[in-house]
């Protein structure tokens, strides 16, 4: 296991700012894009029903479009980032997070679980310790160093680590059912 800065394993972009794309309140002719929102990445995993529309009067540079296999992070506290596993088209990625595209000895799975990892969460405190505003810049992260293992390996983690998190997710489903069979054998009584 080595470590190594995360900008010499990925390209880190920021965000769109989605008012560049939509200047013109009375032009007729828009296209139709959602975004994600703070709300909509949480800790590994990304919810499409928090996701918003956004009426754009020209065409969304490329580079702001999220596709299967990035890696978004938000750049303001909790500093949450998540692997999409999903096809997404036309789905844009505003100015308060980064898009991390991964180069092919890097899995962005893997990579989404350690940028969630705790030892990650307090280097990017540091950084940005003292700043009025506890925004990351795209520097600082680029600057993030991080402890990489072969790609089999990641692709194992990732996969361990996934499962663990559908396990304790399903176990968190299961309470909330219990505790409404308990609500409702109580009014019964």
């Amino acid at each position: 296991m080595q470590e190594i800065k995360l900008k010499k394993m990925a390209l880190i972009l920021s965000g769109a700012v989605l008012n560049r794309y939509s200047r013109f309140k009375d032009y007729p002719h828009t296209l139709q894009y959602s975004y994600i929102t703070m709300k909509s990445v949480d800790d590994n995993r990304i919810y499409p029903e928090f996701f918003e529309t956004h009426h754009a009067t020209r065409e969304v540079d490329g580079k702001y479009l999220l596709r299967k296999g990035d890696v978004v992070m938000k750049l303001a506290p909790p500093y949450s980032a998540a692997f999409v596993d999903f096809d997404c088209e036309n789905l844009i990625v505003p100015s308060n997070f980064a898009i991390i595209r991964t180069e092919e000895q890097l899995d962005p799975e893997y990579l989404s679980f350690i940028l969630n990892a705790p030892h990650v969460r307090r280097q990017l405190r540091r950084l940005v310790e003292g700043s009025t505003l506890a925004v990351i810049k795209i520097n600082h992260l680029n600057n993030v160093k991080l402890r990489i293992r072969d790609k089999n390996e990641q692709i194992l983690y990732a996969k361990l680590l996934s499962l663990l998190k559908q396990r304790r997710e399903l176990k968190m489903r299961v309470i909330e059912l219990e505790d409404k069979i308990t609500d409702s054998l109580l009014r019964e009584l």
